[in-house]
């Protein structure tokens, strides 16, 4: 029993249940057209992109986030760990079996970022990010300027941080921070990010409790 149903105790275990693969999970696999990506996304304004997130926890977690803030969905590429491993799945709260999730290629994500014109930015820690590239602080500011277009945000791991394709894509922001850290764990940074670029109509960024 435990071995089926992946817990670490089943004494008062009476039954494990199967359930079917969520319908609005979908495996591009090596579709390479942009008919694959026709019914997943309904006009989206907010798209998620993991690149390389290996942590269950931080990718369950980012998943629990995109949906609090009413994103529109979760883009996997290549080198993320399972959105349904058990670990995923306890952190995403029940919100892997609610929001949108696709796993797919760079070439894939190009077609619904064409498809939908969506603009791409990235996070990515000031103290490392690419001399090459202006890089811009997260602000109300930045926010409100965004409010109007449809977003793709790239999250990286963060042994490895973002591919370089992500790079060269995409415009990169970060979180500004006075303490004497450098960086945020992924999925604390994913949520500053979420909220702050949320789409049009939710919370207020400047009011308080």
């Amino acid at each position: 029993m435990k071995k089926v149903s992946g817990m670490q105790s089943v004494d008062s275990t009476e039954a494990v249940a199967v359930m079917h693969m969520p319908n609005h999970f979908r495996d591009l696999g090596s579709h390479q057209d942009g008919d694959a990506l026709d019914g997943l996304f309904s006009y989206p304004k907010r798209i998620l992109v993991l690149d390389g997130i290996q942590d269950p926890g931080n990718l369950g977690t980012l998943i629990r986030s995109a949906c609090a803030f009413k994103w529109d969905g979760v883009f996997l590429l290549p080198a993320c760990c399972d959105p349904f491993n058990e670990k995923a799945i306890r952190a995403a709260r029940g919100a892997s079996l609610q929001l949108p999730i696709v796993s797919g290629t760079w070439h894939d994500l190009h077609a619904l970022v064409t498809k939908y014109r969506m603009k791409m930015m990235a996070g990515h820690p000031e103290s490392s990010s690419d001399a090459s590239k202006e890089t811009y602080s997260l602000s109300n500011e930045l926010a409100d300027s965004l409010l109007n277009e449809s977003l793709c945000l790239v999250l990286g791991s963060e042994g490895n941080g973002l591919s370089a394709e992500t790079l060269q894509a995409c415009e990169l922001v970060n979180i500004p921070m006075e303490g004497t850290f450098e960086s945020l764990n992924v999925s604390v940074a994913g949520g500053i990010f979420l909220f702050m670029l949320q789409p049009k109509g939710q919370i207020d960024r400047t009011s308080t409790p």
